[in-house]
């Protein structure tokens, strides 16, 4: 009883209704809940391309820090502490990039209990809908605090100790990380809606 109920025979289904993905995929680009967004999808193709190129440009960057600091550390013995700076700073771009790369994906760890419980494609996109919506508002206010604490180091001019560089580096990478999460996320919210609403898209 249990068994059937809970779906363990085959867990090769457990995402069936598949989740929707903010931005469609080679394999369904042509799915309905995608219509008329050509125009959106053509401005955020320009952006993917950009978060690639900071995400790898801050890579390879902090790889090259690193062993720069090890060199200049343990070869010639002359370690240089500006290095222990900038790389927290590529690091927290590593980061918040890749968060919004994540959520571009959907990449981000994801529960998919209630799928073990019930297949009814109704069922389950409204609570991914409410899902969405909680992580929406968690972001917001994640934003509002990244926003009022980037504002007050602008304020009093805050520099970091050795290279005198300003906060505000460290600080943007935050909002226009949670930024691009925000944006996706409502992405996902719309597309969500849609499919619930006309009853196309997330089978």
């Amino acid at each position: 009883m249990s068994k059937e109920l809970l779906h363990t025979d085959s867990l090769s289904d457990v995402n069936v209704p598949e989740p929707i993905v903010p931005v469609p995929t080679s394999d369904n680009g042509d799915a309905s809940v995608y219509r008329s967004l050509g125009w959106v999808y053509a401005l955020e193709a320009k952006l993917a391309w950009l978060m690639r190129v900071i995400l790898f440009v801050a890579m390879i960057s902090l790889g090259l820090l690193m062993a720069a600091q090890v060199f200049m550390r343990y070869v010639i013995s002359l370690p240089f502490l500006g290095m222990e700076e900038m790389a927290p700073m590529l690091a927290v771009w590593i980061y918040f990039f890749g968060m919004a790369y994540c959520s571009r994906e959907r990449d981000h760890i994801e529960g998919g209990v209630m799928a073990l419980l019930t297949h009814n494609r109704t069922v389950l996109l409204s609570l991914r809908l409410l899902g969405s919506i909680i992580c929406l508002v968690a972001l917001v206010v994640f934003l509002k605090f990244g926003y009022d604490f980037a504002s007050f180091n602008i304020q009093v001019n805050r520099k970091s100790s050795y290279m005198r560089l300003p906060k505000y580096l460290w600080d943007f990478s935050m909002i226009f990380g949670l930024g691009l999460m925000v944006f996706y996320m409502m992405l996902q919210i719309f597309l969500e809606a849609r499919a619930l609403f006309t009853g196309k898209g997330g089978e």
